[in-house]
């Protein structure tokens, strides 16, 4: 089987690895769709979003992996870092950029 993820980064979530994987975007009824899963502690949870193209797909993709982890952060009370630190570096929409204030994507 080939492997079709493109990127992967892992974060840790309450001091545990948590690998956030992007598959390759797939093309149906003339738009793009990119999966994404997040390996969380608990288990696997995985996700499918939408784009004009393959780029906005994995764009869209990143910045939803993004709110899931924030989410778990200021919504679930987890603690979720990156590199040792709090911003995540990944694509953010606006709407949400106050829970990840010193992200400068």
């Amino acid at each position: 089987m080939i492997d079709r993820v493109i990127v992967r980064r892992t974060f840790k979530v309450d001091g545990r690895d948590a690998e956030c994987r992007f598959l390759r975007p797939e093309e149906d009824g003339g738009s793009f769709f990119c999966r994404y899963e997040i390996d969380w502690p608990e288990g696997v949870a995985g996700h499918r979003v939408g784009g004009v193209d393959e780029v906005q797909a994995v764009l869209l993709a990143m910045m939803g992996a993004h709110a899931n982890l924030l989410a778990a952060r200021n919504m679930d009370g987890r603690n979720v870092e990156w590199l040792d630190g709090r911003s995540l570096g990944m694509p953010i929409a606006r709407t949400i950029r106050h829970w990840d204030p010193e992200n400068e994507m």
